[in-house]
Formats: C-alpha cells, structure tokens, sequence
C-alpha cells in the first residue's frame, strides 16, 4: 500500500491511500463502456438525421465525439471533485499533490496530456484506432511512466500537479456529514448555505476533507484545526453556533450543510 502525506499550513499532516494502475484500469473500463454507449446513441441519433437532410448527420455525430473525447474526462472531473462515473463506482479520486481538489485547468492539463499516455494505442489503423482515441485508453507509454514512479503517475499527473487516491469508506463519510445537520444553529440551512457558497471551490474541498478525516488527526491538532476553522467562518459569514456547540460539531455541521447542497444539485 503506497501513502501519500500531504502537511497543511497549520502543520497538520493528512494521509491519501494512493490508488494502484489496477483500480485505475478498471475505473477506465467503466469510463470506456459509458462512452461507447453515448457514443452508440450518437450515431442511431445521426443516422436518423442524416435520413432527413444530408451531412447534417455527419456534422451532429463528428460533434459528438468530439465532446465525448475531450468533454467527458475533463468535466466529470472538474464538476465531480476529482471522480468520474467510473472513478466512483470503483472508489479512486484526483487530487491535486497537496491535497485539495483539482482545478478545471489541472483536469484540462491531464486529459489533453492522454493522447500522449495513450501511445501507441491512438495510432492504431482503422475502427481500432478510432475507438483508443474516443475512449483514451492507458498505453504503453503511461503505463511505463506510471510503474515507473513510486505514486504511479502518469505523464498527465505530472504536467498537471495531480495524484490519484482511494476514497475512503470506512463509514460511510458523507452521511455521517449529513447527520450532523440535526445538530443546527440558529439560522436555517438555506441561509447557512448561501453564506457558505461564497468559499471557493479549494476552500470547500478542504473543509469537507478536514470533517472526512477528522479521525485521522492527533488530539491536540484536532482541536486547534477545528477552532482556527470555526473561528475563521464564525467571523467570515456572521454564523453562530447553538449554545454549548463545540468547534467541531459547528464545523461538522456547516460542512454536512455544504455537502448536502452540492450532492443534492
């Protein structure tokens, strides 16, 4: 098992299990069998239309895969913190090195980058190759590179600053976030969550991560990241814990809102 140690500003270190070629491989045929489905849909759709006028079939099918080879990955990516339907389903995320999520120019980085970690796949001849370039499958060369490096990169994660992680689910983390919303202030989860809308997306994958891996921190770092964090957006968005609120129940609280908000959009 591979760990990757990410150390914050306040000196507190948060473990990643990074995620093997294996995992990842199989996140990838999922991904692949999505996109060939879309893929299949496009085309019976282009038929049809190209049934009713010439060459509009052609130009709506080309469309179409042109978004799926270079929309799928990278959107998925960016709007899903870090997961694609495959990367969920088998439990693997991207992060940035240091531990936050990823940015929509790292997403864009990576994925334009796997044409290259693709090699030689994508210049197969023929239907072969048209299918390695839609589905973006890990060649040779991204295989050598990623059994190459100890946190198995591929020349993606390099240029674009990013690892690939296990997400854990030891206990189910997010609605253990969810139940703690029974634990309210005074204002009401509408409020709490327009306020808290205003952090940034890093912001919000930092504190969703700090009440995630709460467990994994020592007594008295925990304590003193909870009441910096509770502190900080106490004063920020005028928020008010219930009485006798700990630090850490208020900001469990406000990330189990946050959450909420994002996973039910």
């Amino acid at each position: 098992m591979i760990l990757h140690e990410v150390v914050t500003t306040e000196k507190v270190p948060f473990t990643y299990r990074v995620a093997g070629i294996g995992s990842r491989f199989l996140a990838w045929l999922v991904d692949a069998g999505i996109i060939l489905l879309f893929g299949f849909v496009g085309m019976m759709v282009a038929n049809v239309l190209e049934g009713g006028r010439e060459g509009l079939g052609i130009a709506v099918f080309l469309l179409a895969v042109f978004v799926l080879r270079w929309g799928y990955f990278l959107c998925f990516e960016w709007l899903w913190q870090g997961q694609t339907p495959g990367k969920r389903i088998v439990g693997i995320r991207v992060i940035q090195w240091r531990g936050t999520g990823i940015s929509f120019y790292q997403s864009a980085a990576r994925n334009f980058v796997r044409m290259i970690d693709g090699l030689p796949l994508v210049f197969l001849p023929g239907f072969f190759g048209f299918l390695a370039m839609l589905t973006c499958p890990p060649g040779l060369l991204g295989f050598l590179v990623a059994i190459g490096n100890e946190k198995q990169r591929r020349l993606g994660d390099w240029a674009a600053g990013t690892l690939v992680v296990h997400v854990e689910r030891q206990a189910k983390p997010i609605q253990a976030l969810h139940d703690g919303i029974t634990e309210s202030g005074p204002l009401s989860e509408v409020v709490v969550r327009q306020r808290l809308g205003q952090l940034t997306r890093p912001q919000k994958q930092t504190l969703l991560d700090l009440c995630l891996r709460r467990d994994q921190l020592r007594v008295s770092d925990r304590a003193q990241l909870f009441h910096a964090t509770a502190d900080y957006l106490k004063a920020r968005f005028d928020l008010t814990p219930r009485e006798h609120q700990s630090d850490e129940k208020f900001v469990v609280y406000l990330a189990g809102v946050l959450s909420s908000g994002t996973t039910g959009r």
